[in-house]
């Protein structure tokens, strides 16, 4: 797995992870639990822009195209 796809699997569970985080925090009340649902949030929209910016000269190129396609018709 590259980096890409770990960045990108880490920010798609922290945004998962921040809507309960934040709900549970503002329901019982407790500043530091939201706030930390917040945070998760923020990092979790943030890391795709991040990969955006990373070195992909190591990545292997991938075929694309209707031939390259191994989906059943």
């Amino acid at each position: 797995m590259d980096k890409k796809l770990q960045a990108e699997i880490l920010a798609f569970v922290l945004l998962i992870a921040a809507f309960p985080i934040t709900s549970i925090g503002t329901s019982h009340d407790s500043t530091v639990t939201w706030v930390i649902g917040l945070l998760a949030g923020v990092l979790g929209g943030l890391v795709p822009i991040w990969t955006r910016f990373m070195d992909h000269s190591g990545d292997k190129p991938r075929d694309m195209g209707m031939e390259y396609d191994d989906r059943p018709s």
